[in-house]
């Protein structure tokens, strides 16, 4: 498909990357001479959440969410021209096994949060926050990806009670359950990611998908000063707080999260 035009108007120039659902490419957009992604659908996935996704991202407006340019079909293929960010993903930066610098992980929280903030504050929740799923653009700004299972305007049509849906390591306790995703199981992804920008390793580890959703629903997560003495005492604070088993007991959703590091959260409605 490389040099493909899509939709007479999107040049495929090189497969990033891809799976079941979904494959990406980095692509020029010919119109406006800039440099695009391009994600399409695989030919036998659902186009129901290819759709939902569509639709969630195109909710949102924010310097630290990917924005949707374009949604359209190529011969049968649902396609979704999207923001290119070049800078990787957090799950590069953390493919080392070491703590990030502290300074960079304060900075990337903030970006994060500022980002479910503004997508809680418009009845979105992610439900597969994960260090796979933020990027950054060039000049290294963190930006929510992949809305793929997420959960709009408190709809859900993906499943049916009792289904768990997002990644093992990074699931809520409620989703464990199958239980209905609320932003509060954003906040709980989002007390994994930094508890592991924070120590180098999740709280919960295991091979075994199931086993390790069971720890994320059952067990107390570990201190972070277990495996690390040295962390900033509000960051750990705030990995401990977002790790809380029951919702109730979590900062509530992004915006929460924002007021825990400090900020002010952008573009959030009052």
């Amino acid at each position: 498909m490389r040099h493909e035009v899509i939709a007479g108007r999107y040049r495929l120039d090189e497969r990033l990357g891809g799976g079941e659902t979904a494959e990406v490419w980095a692509a020029t957009d010919l119109e406006l001479d800039r440099r695009v992604a391009v994600k399409l659908l695989a030919r036998e996935a659902d186009p129901r959440r290819f759709a939902r996704e569509a639709r969630a991202v195109a909710a949102l407006a924010h310097p630290n969410i990917g924005t949707l340019y374009d949604y359209g079909e190529e011969g049968g293929r649902p396609f979704m021209a999207l923001q290119f960010l070049p800078g990787g993903s957090l799950e590069d930066r953390l493919g080392s096994g070491g703590p990030l610098p502290d300074g960079d992980t304060e900075r990337i929280a903030r970006d994060i949060a500022a980002g479910l903030a503004h997508a809680h504050a418009r009845g979105v929740v992610h439900r597969d926050l994960k260090p796979a799923n933020i990027l950054f653009d060039a000049s290294g700004n963190a930006k929510l990806a992949d809305f793929g299972i997420a959960r709009v305007g408190g709809e859900d049509g993906l499943t049916s009670a009792g289904t768990v849906l997002g990644t093992a390591a990074y699931l809520a306790p409620e989703q464990a359950a199958g239980e209905t995703a609320t932003a509060a199981s954003d906040v709980y992804a989002f007390g994994v990611v930094l508890f592991r920008m924070l120590t180098g390793r999740p709280p919960f580890e295991s091979r075994d998908p199931l086993e390790l959703a069971a720890m994320h629903r059952d067990r107390p997560p570990p201190a972070v000063t277990e495996f690390r003495a040295d962390a900033p005492a509000r960051l750990e604070s705030l990995a401990f707080a977002a790790l809380a088993k029951s919702p109730a007991d979590r900062p509530a959703n992004g915006e929460a999260l924002v007021a825990e590091l400090g900020g002010t959260p952008r573009g959030v409605r009052r």
